[in-house]
């Protein structure tokens, strides 16, 4: 990463740099870089750089960037985590307000206030992407927007409003054009309104010289409007992030936490240390306890990684290096279990470390219930799948044991997932084959005996959890072990 930022600052100070500059990512990341950012642009304008924090409002001090100052001639700030580019739906937001009044027809009239307004909202969303309400043919200016702007913003779907398809957001695009055409007769300017809207303008039209902005934002998608105007003008610079691994658990990008820290404390950390203490410190945002997944990380969990990785350097500052014995010893497990890896544990009969994972899962929790709940829904969908596959097993003869997923995935999953003979749904039908293939797996192996028993025993736990009983963790952990040990068998019973 310190390549990138050298670079990045180069190009900003070879001539004339650009008076908003942009650095995203994790802010444990992006925090760091912005300050080099900021200190080198600080440098070139002969002044010192001026740091805000998570700011009620970026307009204040976009206004102050307007105005020169009496007492210096230059004034840079650095504004961390401000947030403006969290929603790129400011724009969809607007289009949702400006559609209220349609249909509208081109007509020898002038227009309502309520039209007036919402006319003013659609150019509000023109500007956004730097485009001139008064240039070009309605329906090629309703086209230069992404389709994404017509598909409905924040507001409508906490509403309870569904997104809009891609066919009624292009029926939407072009219904705006008699509206547009309106508009242009009548005079409508559409000044934008609040930070995005001002800081727009400010990238467009540029500050007093000497003065000079830099934003570290933990997110800012790249076809964000505003994020699309500092990306023409080379003004932007991705640090990364950390990220929930697709496939095995785990997490992507610790080696860029990693790199960065090590630069900061000047102490290494070793691969299982780093594994380890991800482990006990990252959560994904919204939290995949229970089964609920969001692929964003939390940034506090990040913010306290770095914490703790910070006070391990200071322990392991005699040695230069961080192990995995010290993280053991001195961070407490606050991380996230992942759900999937319980219940794969479960399915190949690793019963110790099935016991192990939801025990860090439930007592781990910010809601214990939540997520021994959560967790039950989903084990519960796992011994139905159990109990079905072995019954169709017996219903279509199909033989025990093929472990290799291609040949199941094409000779076994279809008879599994097809049609059920004398009607009815099949409970198989959509399951992605790759969880088919593991609840087979583990079909093969589970006794007659248990697979008979789980309805009554999935009915009777459900009861305990509920209220019956004031050992539901017990309860759980009884059927979970049960269940984890019989998979552990060999042969079909």
């Amino acid at each position: 990463m310190a390549d990138a930022v050298d670079r990045f600052v180069a190009e900003l100070t070879r001539g004339t740099p650009p008076q908003v500059c942009l650095v995203h990512g994790d802010l444990v990341l992006a925090e760091p870089a912005a300050e080099r950012v900021a200190a080198a642009v600080a440098a070139a304008l002969g002044g010192a750089p001026e740091r805000h924090r998570r700011p009620a409002s970026l307009s204040p001090l976009l206004q102050d960037l307007r105005t020169f100052s009496l007492f210096a001639s230059a004034k840079a700030l650095l504004v961390v985590d401000s947030a403006v580019f969290a929603d790129r739906g400011a724009a969809a937001e607007l289009i949702d307000d400006a559609s209220e009044v349609l249909p509208v027809a081109v007509e020898d009239r002038p227009l309502s206030g309520r039209e007036r307004q919402a006319a003013s909202r659609l150019f509000q969303a023109l500007h956004l992407f730097d485009l001139d309400p008064q240039a070009g043919a309605p329906d090629r200016l309703l086209g230069a927007l992404p389709v994404w702007a017509f598909e409905g913003g924040t507001s409508r779907r906490s509403r309870g409003g569904r997104a809009r398809s891609k066919k009624q957001a292009e029926e939407l695009r072009a219904s705006f054009a008699g509206l547009l055409e309106m508009a242009r007769r009548d005079g409508i300017q559409g000044a934008g309104e609040g930070d995005l809207a001002t800081l727009a303008d400010v990238i467009r039209g540029g500050l007093p010289a000497g003065h000079a902005l830099i934003l570290a934002e933990r997110s800012a998608a790249a076809d964000h409007p505003v994020v699309r105007l500092l990306t023409e003008r080379k003004a932007v610079l991705g640090v990364g992030s950390v990220e929930a691994a697709e496939r095995g658990g785990g997490w992507e990008g610790l080696d860029l936490l990693a790199t960065e820290l090590e630069r900061q404390t000047g102490v290494a950390i070793a691969g299982d240390a780093l594994a380890e203490l991800a482990k006990r410190t990252l959560r994904q945002e919204g939290d995949r306890r229970g089964g609920r997944e969001s692929g964003g990380i939390d940034a506090d969990s990040t913010a306290r990684f770095a914490g703790e990785y910070r006070k391990l350097a200071h322990l392991a500052a005699a040695t230069g290096k961080i192990d995995r014995k010290l993280v053991d010893q001195s961070v407490e497990d606050r991380g996230e279990e992942d759900v999937w890896q319980l219940l794969d544990a479960v399915s190949a009969g690793r019963s110790g470390e099935a016991l192990d994972r939801l025990h860090r899962l439930i007592h781990g929790a910010d809601d214990p219930l939540n997520a021994r709940l959560g967790f039950f829904s989903l084990f519960a969908s796992f011994c139905r799948q159990l109990t079905a596959v072995r019954g169709l097993m017996r219903v279509h003869r199909i033989a025990a044991g093929e472990g290799n997923y291609a040949r199941f995935k094409d000779r076994l999953a279809p008879v599994l997932q097809g049609e059920i003979p004398g009607g009815g749904k099949n409970p198989l039908a959509g399951l992605h084959p790759f969880r088919l293939h593991k609840a087979y797996l583990a079909a093969c192996r589970v006794p007659e005996a248990l697979v008979v028993r789980l309805p009554s025993d999935l009915l009777d736990t459900e009861l305990q959890l509920k209220g019956e009983s004031d050992e539901a963790d017990a309860a759980l952990a009884h059927l979970v072990a049960r269940v984890s040990a019989a998979a552990a068998g060999t042969g079909r019973r």
